[in-house]
This record gives structure tokens, sequence and C-alpha cells, in this order.
């Protein structure tokens, strides 16, 4: 099975604690066997609203699927969650296989 990628797109509350509860959220989460890796990025157009897209990977879409329901409820992951202001999207993603034509 094909590596799944897990993308949410999110805006967040401000302030400095953010970022320790992402960091403390993200060694938790990590943690769990199934969870390749966390890796957050944050946009650079100073201008509109900061929105972050933090994108988990898996081993196949079996793992993901067992292993994202815990999120909502660990009390790291958790806290992590009462950060989020808005979620614009999340969704699972693969690789593009190009449709060849026969």
């Amino acid at each position: 099975m094909a590596e799944i990628t897990e993308i949410f797109i999110l805006k967040m509350k401000e302030g400095a604690e953010v970022d320790a509860i992402r960091e403390a959220a993200r060694d938790d989460f990590v943690a769990l066997e199934g969870v390749t890796s966390w890796e957050t990025l944050v946009t650079t157009d100073r201008t509109r609203q900061t929105l972050y897209a933090d994108i988990f990977t898996f081993p196949d879409h079996d793992t993901a699927k067992r292993v994202t329901p815990q999120f909502a409820e660990r009390p790291a992951t958790k806290a992590f969650l009462g950060q989020i202001e808005e979620m614009v999207v999340g969704q699972f993603f693969t690789a593009h296989q190009p449709k060849t034509s026969e």
C-alpha cells in the first residue's frame, strides 16, 4: 500500500503558548506506533492571515484510519485542538499516479 499523507490547513489562535502546545502534541503523537511524521509549514504573506499546514504521514491507509482517531482522545493532542481557531481543510492524500491511455 502507498504511504498516506494527512494534511490540515489551520487558522490558529495567537500567543506564544501555541507553539509549545503544538510541540508537546507532536512529541506525543509521533510516539504512537504507525505515525511516521508530523511536519508544520506556515504561510509567509504578512498581508494575509497566517495559515498553518500540519502534515502527518503514515505507512498506509489502514494505519492512518486506525491511528488518526486517537488524535482527539490524547490529552496533549486535545490541548492542541483547543488552539485551532478554524480548520480550513483536512484530508488524506497519497502520491498521484497519472492515468495512462492504453
